[in-house]
């Protein structure tokens, strides 16, 4: 029977005699986790199989928990396993793609986000499976004795801010799809990797989950409850096994499983392990804080809500439902506003309002009226709300954001938040959906010194509304300070500057001191009126601990290192990730997992198929608001002939411009337009390669296109006064590069306008790959000049520059800027 291949919205199609039927490569996951007290133990089996009559290599984009410590990867081949290692990434990569020209299965197993992950499997064989197993360690949340269990399913569609790098042939450029698109801009330089081709509005894949936790506590389990999921529980003694039930297995929202246990043993305990690395512990407390309601100190409230098209339909009135409740639950002596933003910001009020009926009756109708449309601009709504008047310093003013999170630039929205939101202020995230981004609100709420709450589109608000006023309202524990005594260093502990503690909340901490010396830590605060708060914990390091608290330890450091680097990489920073990473075995963003087969399994002469798995769109999310007035709601699933491009004529290859792009440029930001060439390969067309379906493909030919590129002037709004013609860029000096392209980009880089007032080297270390610039890193102690906007203006130019050669280099750039 002849198969034929079409490359359409979703997927790749298998042509048969009677019908024509979507093809998915992705067939069955398995999730099998092993719950013992606070830790879990998760083991994920991804089974892909090849449908098609030639080879196949899977591409699937998928979500992992944002605190998840990933230190195993392996690939089954019917009765033989073939172990992963981990690598940095650049070298997996290079291994990964020579074993795939060389007709070896291989799988690479990489990470994007904290919470998002791209398995690429090359060369399985027509009419085979092949399963990815992927195991990790997490520490689970709780307030007292309730405990959270969350596995993510699928990713939800990320909006991508800023000014594209290259051509997009996705289809996700699209105007009539406002949130959707896979192209890389300078502010998201890898948003072709965050973003999987979504299926049509209506269409099902196979691809089906199931799911199995064993929850161990030491204690009786109780009230065990899933608002995700339908769910099937079988008691063992103390033991619980929890299932998916049987018609709840589509991919397409989050596992939450919450439970309690019988007693108060979370209210302080401590895991120790010791090996060759050095002693370390896990350490739960939540301190018994007394309070009374006349020490509520009143607040100044203000609410930031996403509008964007992906918050259309269900998580929109789940976020005004949201939004009621908190206005009629505020104190009498609170004030409060409320911004919304999408492509804009609007306000109910240019300045804080009195909590009257007449202003919470003004609010709810503001409420009532709200939208979702156009995309995620969320950073025009970060900074409209720092920067939001103060009429009465006294009050302690708590920003509250709701939002989905579905954006590629974190690190844009993380580095506003902390370098510019003021001392004593506190951003409290709550995310309304089946699937939102978890890492971004729960780091925004770290940052921020608040907590982050997730809550379903379709869960009652009453209890999450209620639980968090009683927080906000009841006196912390601050300024906590730890102290180590016994002998030895004292230890690195995570996170290294322990956050107040509001009611209810624990406090988790990690840490490793090197040797395995017994001593104790001593926790001190301050609690409401002043009163001192005190606590001991032994530490005892047992060789025979458990090892997974060596894992989380090491997810926890480079989680803080992270953390330090969202206003840019650093080359200090980019190292210590890397060697903490490789140490302790995990995942990151540095390093990658990597198996590769002994034998060569497929011809490599022949043709193969990449493919890119299509994902549901994530359950109570609207089609229409992330994909706009599009008829299908999915790009091409990215099917080609290895290592080739479509032919497509160049108007095509450029997508239309977004609706921030075709507005007319005002004066200040012709200003700041860069002059480039538009220029492309002389032979860019020759006879197109027909594969089996008709595949239009060119082999080895890609089109350059250097299109101007424009710096947003809201990035940089505060800094157009002092921009002047007089500030000087010199390159002092290049490596990596022959004379010519270091002659084009000093050319290109001195177009740049500056702020000035900067004096200083900078030097930046990125890597040069088929015509692009990747890993822009400022190499901070070889830098004189610390000013971040000038840093951030040059990181995003760099990004941006298309060297015309297709070489691959590291290179080192060193500039002097004088005004």
């Amino acid at each position: 029977m002849t198969q034929t291949l079409e490359r359409q919205a979703g997927g790749l199609y298998v042509q048969t005699p009677s019908q024509e039927q979507i093809a998915f490569p992705l067939k069955h996951t398995e999730v099998q986790a092993k719950i013992a007290g606070n830790i879990s133990r998760v083991e994920v089996t991804q089974s892909f199989e090849n449908p098609f009559t030639t080879t196949l290599e899977a591409v699937y984009i998928f979500p992992l928990p944002d605190e998840a410590a990933v230190d195993d990867m392996l690939i089954r081949i019917g009765d033989r396993t073939i172990q992963g290692s981990i690598k940095k990434r650049q070298e997996a990569q290079q291994i990964y793609e020579q074993a795939k020209q060389q007709g070896r299965t291989a799988g690479l197993l990489e990470q994007e986000r904290d919470n998002i992950f791209t398995q690429s499997l090359a060369n399985i064989k027509p009419g085979e499976q092949i399963d990815v197993i992927i195991r990790y360690t997490e520490s689970l949340k709780f307030d007292g004795g309730n405990y959270e269990f969350v596995f993510p399913m699928v990713v939800g569609p990320r909006y991508i801010p800023g000014t594209t790098i290259e051509e997009d042939t996705t289809g996700y450029g699209s105007a009539d799809a406002p949130m959707m698109q896979n192209q890389d801009t300078d502010l998201v330089p890898d948003a072709s990797r965050l973003n999987a081709p979504i299926l049509p509005m209506g269409t099902r894949s196979r691809h089906d989950i199931n799911v199995t936790v064993e929850i161990d506590a030491g204690v009786e389990i109780q009230d065990i409850q899933s608002p995700s999921h339908q769910i099937q529980i079988t008691y063992k003694g103390q033991v619980v096994l929890v299932k998916l039930g049987g018609g709840d297995t589509i991919p397409n929202k989050d596992l939450i499983l919450r439970y309690q246990v019988a007693n108060n043993s979370t209210q302080a305990t401590v895991l120790t392990q010791a090996d060759e690395r050095g002693g370390h512990f896990a350490l739960y407390l939540i301190p018994a804080l007394q309070y009374r309601p006349e020490q509520v100190v009143p607040k100044d409230v203000v609410f930031l809500i996403d509008t964007s098209g992906s918050q259309m339909g269900a998580p929109l009135m789940q976020c005004q439902e949201l939004m009621r409740r908190f206005i009629n639950g505020l104190n009498l002596d609170d004030t409060f506003s409320i911004i919304d933003f999408s492509n804009t910001t609007r306000q109910l009020s240019p300045v804080p309002l009195a909590n009257t009926p007449q202003n919470r009756t003004r609010a709810i109708n503001y409420v009532n009226k709200l939208n979702a449309s156009g995309g995620t601009e969320m950073l025009r709504g970060i900074r409209a709300v720092l920067n939001f008047p103060v009429t009465d310093p006294g009050r302690l003013r708590s920003i509250v954001l709701l939002t989905d999170g579905y954006i590629g630039n974190e690190n844009q929205i993380l580095s506003e938040v902390k370098q510019h939101l003021q001392a004593g202020n506190r951003l409290y995230s709550f995310g309304a959906g089946s699937s939102v981004n978890r890492f971004l609100l729960n780091r925004i709420a770290e940052l921020g010194r608040g907590i982050a709450r997730i809550i379903r589109h379709d869960e009652p608000t009453d209890e999450v509304v209620d639980k968090f006023f009683r927080q906000i309202n009841n006196p912390v524990l601050a300024n906590i300070n730890l102290q180590w005594e016994g002998d030895g260093e004292s230890p690195i502990i995570y996170p290294s500057t322990p956050p107040d503690l509001f009611a209810e909340q624990p406090l988790v901490l990690f840490g490793r001191k090197l040797g395995d010396r017994n001593g104790k830590l001593h926790i001190t605060g301050i609690a409401a009126g002043g009163t001192r708060y005190q606590h001991t914990f032994d530490l005892n390091f047992e060789n025979t601990g458990n090892p997974a608290i060596a894992q989380l330890w090491g997810r926890s450091r480079i989680k803080d290192l992270m953390n330090q680097m969202v206003s840019g990489e650093t080359k200090s920073g980019v190292e210590a990730v890397t060697n903490t990473a490789l140490a302790y075995q995990l995942l990151s963003q540095y390093t990658a997992f990597v198996a590769v087969s002994d034998d060569v399994r497929v011809d490599s002469t022949q043709g193969s198929v990449s493919v890119q798995v299509p994902v549901e769109m994530p359950e109570g999310i609207n089609h229409q608001g992330i994909f706009g007035g599009a008829v299908y709601a999915a790009p091409a699933a990215g099917a080609r002939v290895r290592q080739r491009r479509l032919a497509q004529p160049p108007q095509a290859l450029m997508s239309p411009p977004s609706p921030a792009q075709a507005m007319p440029p005002s004066k200040e930001t012709e200003s700041l337009i860069i002059q480039r060439q538009s220029l492309y390969i002389d032979d860019a067309y020759p006879p197109a390669l027909n594969v089996g379906s008709g595949l239009s493909e060119i082999d080895q030919y890609d089109l350059e296109l250097l299109k101007p590129s424009v710096i947003e002037s809201d990035e940089i709004d505060a800094e157009l006064a002092r921009m002047s013609p007089v500030q000087r860029l010199q390159v002092v000096s290049v490596t990596g590069l022959d004379q010519q392209l270091i002659y084009l980009l000093t050319q290109y880089l001195q177009s740049i306008q500056l702020p000035t007032g900067f004096n200083g080297n900078l030097v930046f270390e990125f890597q040069v790959n088929k015509g692009r610039v990747k890993q822009v890193v400022l190499d901070e102690q070889a830098s004189t000049c610390q000013e971040q906007t000038v840093i951030e203006i040059i990181r995003r130019s760099l990004l941006t520059w298309r060297p015309l050669q297709k070489l691959t280099s590291i290179v080192i750039l060193t500039i002097q800027i004088q005004s």
